[in-house]
């Protein structure tokens, strides 16, 4: 069966980055999963409001999109939201995922682009979690860095590029895709300006479809 795994540093980086993308995939017969490296807890909006309960709902909000969209497998790795760290723990957690699962597509954070001009694109555990996966991808495909059979992926489609080579065409998906963003309900209380950045900004930037996903699409090749 054709798989695809969309990996985030936290619940709603998906959301914001591939799901239409996604959701054509599993409409073309893809099984998909979601791997989330933290719980997300610190970009909790409202006050006063225990960890714990941020946790989980949090998790709630993320298994919610995961049914709508009909994703019927989604890992958590409950690190803590802000502290992301690369260890070879993490490494080895994202690999055995990938040999596991034996993607054909990964959907990541572009580990490419270092241009810190966005605090909110660039902050640590989007950076870490960028290049973590990037390793992954490598040491998956080989036989004897970690246990289990090697997979090679096929394609890195990397979110958050400032070079991408590859536009999807989400305009028939936009309703869809604000739906998926706004059940995380504890990140987004004003939901129109949400949809305005959505609309006017992150799903612009290509100059025929009206609303798009875009990546750095890159292949893995097998040299030897």
């Amino acid at each position: 069966m054709k798989t695809f795994l969309c990996i985030g540093a936290h619940p709603d980086d998906i959301e914001f980055s591939c799901t239409a993308t996604a959701y054509r995939l599993i409409q073309q017969g893809y099984k998909g999963r979601f791997v989330i490296m933290t719980n997300g807890e610190n970009g909790f909006k409202a006050d006063h409001v225990p960890r714990e309960e941020r946790v989980a709902i949090r998790k709630e909000e993320q298994m919610e999109v995961a049914r709508l969209m009909g994703i019927d497998d989604v890992i958590l790795l409950d690190y803590q939201d802000g502290f992301l760290q690369y260890t070879e723990e993490l490494r080895r957690q994202i690999t055995t995922i990938i040999k596991d699962h034996r993607p054909q597509i990964v959907f990541s954070f572009d580990p490419a682009n270092q241009e810190f001009d966005d605090i909110n694109l660039f902050h640590r555990d989007h950076r870490v979690a960028a290049q973590v996966v990037f390793d992954a991808c490598f040491a998956a495909k080989n036989l004897w860095m970690y246990p289990g059979d090697s997979h090679r992926v096929s394609q890195l489609y990397f979110y958050g590029s400032n070079k991408p080579n590859h536009y999807e065409d989400i305009t028939d998906l936009i309703d869809q895709k604000m739906e998926w963003l706004t059940c995380h309900k504890s990140q987004f209380p004003d939901v129109t300006k949400l949809e305005r950045f959505i609309k006017d900004e992150l799903s612009s930037g290509h100059p025929v479809y009206r609303y798009s996903e875009a990546f750095r699409v890159m292949p893995i090749r097998q040299i030897t």
